[in-house]
């Protein structure tokens, strides 16, 4: 989603004759495009906008714009613009720029939002505090994007915090998977608990959705899952994974996986490992649980030191790493 907000802010800006550089000396503009889900990405992005706004001391005329899930946030002292997520294209107004809609370009990959924020709420999750409750976007509008793009990219990602939270989300996968085009969709990122059989069917049938299913596993236990508010059981995740399987012999499956969750014990993160070893991903994407300030997990009991999340990070990835 960040990559897609950068993409189109860049076209517009250079559209208008602005052009990149890669020296922060040379710059008369700096855009942080910021992601605050985990703690570490917060942190990073920190520690850069504190470099430009030593740059801009010696440099006053640099202007410095924040976007996206810190805005949201936090009020960032010393910067010239800052907007949430919601508003991040006004940066171009801002910087006197005109938005208007831009021909297609040939490009490898595209990228269309079809939803919005999230209120699944999980525990552990920042999202629907920075990026809002669920927002559909139109059909019409997801349609024409989709018209402009797909004679010209090769692959096409539908984006959402959660994908399957679109009305009919099997419909609209096939009505775009069966227009004319040489492309390849895709879709980030499922829900396990909105993710259903008529969706598989749905890819089964059509050759032009890719056979890669990215769905978030995030714990292998289910009393961690219940903890976490996840709305799913260990049982109702293997069924989903069965019946991809069953209707998609050559599906490619990833997931998320959080170690070290609040009242993790390592009881529970034996479990996490044994049903990890039965599903036998064929990538999965592994942290240690980040603590998020006014989320309901940074709250509960039990919370596990990080040198422990740590190392049942390191053991998963491990295991993940001998079955790739």
């Amino acid at each position: 989603m960040n990559i897609n907000t950068a993409a189109k802010i860049t076209k517009q800006l250079q559209a208008a004759g602005h052009c990149l550089v890669t020296d922060d000396e040379a710059a008369d503009v700096i855009i942080f495009n910021t992601c605050c889900v985990r703690n570490t990405a917060e942190q990073k992005i920190l520690s850069h906008i504190a470099l430009a706004k030593q740059l801009k001391r010696r440099k006053p005329e640099l202007l410095i714009a924040v976007i996206g899930c810190l805005s949201a946030k936090r009020k960032i002292n010393g910067v010239d613009f800052q907007l949430g997520t919601e508003n991040a294209m006004d940066i171009v107004e801002k910087l006197g720029v005109t938005l208007r809609l831009l021909p297609p370009t040939t490009t490898e990959t595209a990228y269309i939002d079809i939803t919005y924020g999230c209120e699944n709420y999980c525990s552990y999750c920042i999202v629907p505090f920075v990026r809002g409750k669920l927002r559909i976007r139109p059909y019409a509008e997801i349609s024409a994007e989709f018209d402009q793009v797909k004679d010209h990219a090769k692959h096409i990602y539908l984006l959402g915090q959660n994908v399957n939270a679109y009305p009919n989300f099997p419909q609209l996968l096939a009505d775009l998977a069966g227009r004319d085009g040489d492309f390849t969709l895709h879709f980030l990122s499922s829900h396990p608990k909105d993710f259903n059989e008529a969706t598989v069917k749905v890819i089964a049938a059509f050759p032009k959705i890719a056979r890669d299913i990215h769905l978030p596993l995030q714990s292998g236990c289910d009393k961690i899952l219940r903890l976490m508010n996840r709305k799913y059981t260990v049982a109702e995740y293997l069924e989903k994974i069965a019946c991809l399987r069953r209707y998609l012999p050559d599906v490619h499956i990833t997931t998320d996986i959080i170690c070290g969750f609040p009242g993790e014990t390592e009881k529970d993160f034996q479990t996490t490992m044994a049903t990890v070893k039965q599903i036998k991903f064929d990538a999965a994407y592994i942290f240690p649980y980040s603590n998020r300030s006014g989320t309901v997990a940074d709250k509960l009991a039990g919370q596990v030191p990080l040198h422990e999340r740590k190392a049942r990070a390191t053991k998963l990835v491990e295991i993940m790493r001998k079955m790739s």
